[in-house]
């Protein structure tokens, strides 16, 4: 049996359902992307990578779909060379941290500085002396990343213990 607020609860959700085209009342309710849940982020880099000189490594969190369409195309290069750009275009649609670490360094950084974004995109991208892509799409959103930087490339990987 249903009771007066348990009916008056379900015509609100319904009328809800039915302005489904008002983006605010839609995005107050289901708000879009995924909500980033990760522990920490630790970074090594091999001894001899990027020709033993520093890498530059971003961290990229995109919270408008549309940019994270372009920005998971883009090659490093290109990235690199439009990311002031594209911050000053798109406030608030992006957070970035940017690191440099040289051959041989380990670096921790604590997952609080992740954690409860909603992102449409999370992407690792690297500046190396080598030509490539240098993006990898994190597609895993909670536990322990880890991004392997290599001679010449890198990887990621991720585990949710």
């Amino acid at each position: 049996m249903m009771t007066a607020a348990s009916s008056r609860w379900l015509l609100m959700l319904m009328l809800l359902l039915c302005l489904g085209g008002c983006s605010t009342v839609k995005n107050s309710l289901f708000p879009p992307g995924v909500k980033l849940n990760w522990e920490r982020v630790s970074l090594t880099t091999a001894a001899k990578s990027n020709r033993d000189f520093p890498v530059a490594v971003d961290i990229v969190l995109v919270m408008d779909e549309t940019l994270a369409r372009k920005i998971s195309s883009m090659k490093a290069g290109d990235w690199f060379a439009s990311r002031a750009g594209l911050i000053k275009t798109h406030p608030g649609d992006l957070d970035i941290e940017s690191l440099e670490l040289v051959p041989g360094a380990t670096i921790t950084l604590p997952g609080k500085r992740f954690t409860q974004k909603r992102v449409f995109l999370a992407v690792i991208i690297a500046d190396y002396f080598t030509s490539g892509d240098h993006n990898v799409r994190v597609d895993s959103f909670k536990g322990k990343l880890s991004i392997e930087l290599g001679a010449t490339d890198f990887s990621v990987s991720a585990s949710e213990k």
